[in-house]
């Protein structure tokens, strides 16, 4: 009787533990997806905090960060109304990339970030081709942009 009642213990404690591990696991990965989620990393060392980077290229666009030294050419141009277009070329390894990611994600939205802002989502309907594409910003959003690309504003 009394090894009987042991066994019962020892089986309690057992689902007991592995219903633990099992709800930490669980607890874990949900976090992970969380922290994924908000645009944050693993956690570095062994903090338990979700790690958010901040972005500080000039433009993104979707994962593609663009800095001033991956411009080969800028122009603003405006347009009656509030708007502005930036035409950009880029350079090729940008550009390829660009082309690379939009074809893979045609169906999709591509956001557009200025200076960490999102300016914008379009949906890809295409690959964007080549090395030269336009953004129709609102203007302070298209001279923020020169800007901080290195382009004279007028």
């Amino acid at each position: 009787m009394a090894v009987k009642k042991a066994a019962q213990i020892g089986v309690a404690v057992v689902s007991l533990v592995a219903s633990f591990w099992a709800g930490s696991a669980f607890q874990k990965s949900e976090y992970a997806d969380r922290c994924l989620d908000l645009g944050g990393g693993r956690n570095p060392g062994q903090h338990p905090i979700c790690v958010i980077e901040k972005h500080t290229a000039a433009l993104r666009l979707g994962p593609i960060e663009v800095a001033k030294k991956d411009i080969v050419e800028i122009e603003v141009r405006y347009e009656p109304g509030e708007q502005a277009l930036v035409h950009l070329k880029l350079r090729p390894e940008i550009a390829s990339a660009l082309t690379a990611f939009t074809a893979a994600s045609v169906g999709q939205n591509l956001d557009i970030w200025v200076d960490g802002e999102l300016v914008n989502s379009v949906n890809i309907a295409e690959a964007v081709k080549g090395d030269q594409f336009i953004l129709a910003l609102a203007k302070p959003q298209a001279e923020k942009l020169a800007r901080l690309l290195g382009a004279n504003v007028e």
